[in-house]
């Protein structure tokens, strides 16, 4: 298991347990024609990011430039044996930058967002423990991933779920109504990440935390290192380094950020690439 040492693994393990009661195609290199990441706007680099992800949901067995699908899923830890269970469109268009399970520690009854939800496999999961009297909401800016997303969890007859078409630096989400945040590999697809962590820290409860799987640099990247959009999609070319990241985080109005864990995965095929869990609260 590539996402964790033995400590993480037994976390997960108790994190499948609860949403089961039991224990519990990786495809690569599909370029687009390569364009100047200095030369695009926040808006191109956004409309970039929604059509790779229509076209990841629609045709995921198509050859990317990042992994895609079960094989990757498996890697970072998801159990074959969970996802034996599921249907094939649940997993087939993975493609977060980890695992952030072991450590989001979601309650019965709360209400969850998770950003950039993707075919709904992670929301699936939190939608089992929050149980009929929580919520979760999935948003994604793909429309066709979001459109595969509620199929999907209406196939599963999830209930408690509710689907926001929107980037993530503009949530239409009510002041203080979330009590817990996730994400896995949004932030570094952004191209104003103090944007979605202002929005973060404005739609959390106070008390509310946001625990989330992102890609983070251990030192600044060389210049030559992103050239295109397709470095974007890498998650090496919109990544922040971990000190920037939490500092960002709290500027954004958030509290006691922290690394949780850090490692290596399919994801970070640069060598100064980590993927990481990260924790921050909503203190007031």
């Amino acid at each position: 298991m590539i996402f964790a040492g033995l400590t993480s693994i037994c976390l997960l393990e108790k994190f499948y347990t609860r949403v089961f009661g039991c224990n519990t195609s990786c495809t690569i290199n599909s370029d687009l024609p390569a364009k100047n990441i200095r030369a695009m706007s926040p808006g191109d680099i956004k409309q970039a990011v929604k059509n790779r992800y229509d076209q990841v949901a629609a045709k995921p067995a198509q050859r990317f430039n990042f992994p895609v699908g079960r094989k990757f899923a498996e890697s970072v830890g998801y159990p074959a044996e969970l996802l034996d269970k599921l249907p094939a469109s649940l997993w087939e268009s993975f493609t977060g930058a980890g695992n952030p399970h072991a450590y989001v520690d979601v309650k019965q009854g709360e209400t969850l967002l998770d950003l950039g939800c993707g075919a709904g496999l992670d929301l699936y999961l939190y939608a089992k423990i929050v149980g009929d009297k929580g919520n979760v909401y999935g948003l994604d800016l793909a429309e066709a991933m979001l459109a595969k997303a509620r199929r999907n969890l209406e196939l599963l007859n999830v209930r408690n779920a509710k689907f926001l078409c929107a980037p993530a630096d503009k949530i239409p989400l009510p002041d203080n109504s979330v009590d817990i945040i996730t994400a896995n590999g949004i932030y570094n697809l952004s191209p104003d990440k103090g944007a979605v962590m202002r929005e973060v820290a404005r739609v959390l409860r106070p008390g509310g935390r946001t625990i989330f799987a992102e890609i983070v640099l251990k030192n600044p990247l060389p210049e030559d290192a992103c050239q295109d959009i397709n470095d974007w999609f890498r998650c090496i070319g919109g990544a922040l380094t971990q000190d920037d990241f939490l500092k960002s985080l709290e500027s954004a109005g958030l509290s006691n950020p922290k690394i949780i864990w850090s490692g290596r995965n399919a994801r970070t095929g640069h060598e100064l690439a980590l993927s990481a869990v990260i924790r921050a609260e909503k203190v007031t």
